[in-house]
């Protein structure tokens, strides 16, 4: 089984995205919920064992840009991703968001 980090950085200002919600699905169903903390992380995702198939992680951006004042056009940021095999892998998918766009990448 895998497990799964992110984190969340505001590139417009430089600083780390603390309280966004971010939610796991896995087949269009919500497997876990989890807001990211002071540093804009989240350690692990519970469950923290995942088995292979096809996942999603839905960071709620447009909700937090609001709260801070900000207007953007993209109410989420997700990020789709595959576990394939048996092996256990941690998988680290960081977003990095500004109120005009969002990008991912894996990290480590």
């Amino acid at each position: 089984m895998s497990t799964l980090s992110t984190h969340i950085l505001d590139i417009s200002t430089g600083k780390p995205a603390a309280g966004v919600t971010v939610r796991l699905l896995r087949e269009e169903q919500t497997i876990a919920s989890q807001t990211t903390d002071g540093n804009g992380r989240i350690g692990e995702f519970t469950p923290a064992a995942l088995a292979p198939g096809r996942y999603r992680l839905v960071a709620e951006t447009g909700e937090w840009f609001a709260a801070g004042g900000r207007e953007t056009i993209f109410p989420h940021a997700q990020i789709d991703f595959v576990i394939a095999g048996t092996a256990e892998v941690h998988f680290h998918l960081p977003f990095l968001i500004a109120p005009g766009g969002w990008s991912t990448y894996r990290g480590s």
